[in-house]
């Protein structure tokens, strides 16, 4: 199998969000087409799905996901089909071709080289549909398995890289410094990531074990400087055409390197200031400037609102994180 490096055009998209059993999409994809076709339009593209829960996490029939077909043309969406933007961003690309039940293999196959060759998921996993059991047999059924990513270390390149823009006056100059200082350091060993505390910080971890989920906020040191500190715009990564303004962004570029992250919480060892965690997006040896345990009633928002270029990469809500 080959996993392609590739650049996705911005597009925009047609789609249904569905919950329910996998075996149902292939109505919604009819009902969708149809839906396009009766609106006059061209479909530019295969069919694909986005999947925001994974089967080892919800029963078949609590599976959400979304079924998109990209489109040209002129259209308003409505009660059931909402039109929304597929932005620029960089993809792993698989084609896996047989059975779409033996396509397991390939999602772990990706995972692994996402791993070992310093990608980070930016988004959900999609699935395109090439062609369909109605045009081929099984053992010809071509399936395109896609990961929205970024490479950390070309996107944390030099100060040069032309994802950034500055200030163009004179650089920003830090004036009243506050002293912040680290309350322990990230720790990674392959896939497992750990907060390692600092000995005077240890009893502040008491009962943080009772909780699901903890906010991290850690300084993003290896890209701290008096440049960095200046970009006020960026391309961020999951929309590379787009220039943003570094405050409406999670981009690690700004007056203040502070990156912040809802993780998972899977085992507090307090006697050693030991807290395992999942979902942290930060560097082995990043300094962790505090925690804060989660709370559902202070930091979900019931009816977010996210431009419609994000709404295919991220799910409203992180379900299973």
């Amino acid at each position: 199998m080959e996993i392609k490096l590739k650049i996705v055009e911005e597009h925009q998209v047609a789609s249904i969000s569905h919950e329910g059993l996998v075996e149902e999409m292939g109505e919604i994809i009819g009902e969708l087409a149809g839906w396009i076709k009766q609106k006059r339009l061209k479909i530019t593209q295969p069919p694909f799905a986005v999947y925001y829960t994974s089967p080892t996490e919800v029963p078949p029939e609590k599976m959400q996901y979304e079924i998109g077909i990209p489109f040209q043309g002129d259209t308003n969406g409505d009660e059931r089909v909402k039109i929304k933007i597929m932005p620029k961003h960089k993809i792993l690309s698989a084609i896996h071709k047989g059975p779409y039940a033996e396509i397991g293999s390939v999602y772990a196959e990706m995972m692994q080289h996402i791993i070992e060759n310093g990608y980070e998921m930016i988004g959900a996993p999609r699935e395109a549909y090439i062609n369909t059991p109605r045009e081929v047999p099984d053992n010809e059924l071509l399936t395109e398995v896609v990961f929205p990513v970024i490479n950390l270390e070309t996107y944390r390149g030099s100060s040069g890289d032309s994802n950034l823009r500055g200030q163009p006056e004179e650089l920003i100059k830090q004036e009243n410094p506050i002293k912040i200082s680290p309350i322990g350091y990230v720790r990674k060993d392959g896939v497992k990531t750990s907060l390692e505390i600092i000995d005077k910080y240890i009893p502040g971890l008491k009962e943080l074990n009772n909780f699901s989920h903890v906010i991290v906020l850690w300084w993003a040191n290896m890209i701290d400087n008096i440049e960095y500190r200046n970009v006020l715009q960026v391309y961020p990564p999951y929309s590379l055409d787009r220039l943003t303004g570094i405050f409406a962004t999670r981009a690690e570029y700004r007056p203040n390197p502070i990156s912040i992250t809802t993780c998972r919480i899977e085992d507090v060892n307090e006697k050693e200031g030991i807290v395992h965690v999942s979902n942290l997006d930060a560097c082995d040896g990043t300094p962790i400037i505090d925690l804060k345990a989660y709370f559902p009633s202070f930091d979900r928002v019931e009816k977010p609102e996210v431009p419609r270029w994000l709404s295919f990469l991220w799910p409203e809500w992180a379900y299973g994180q």
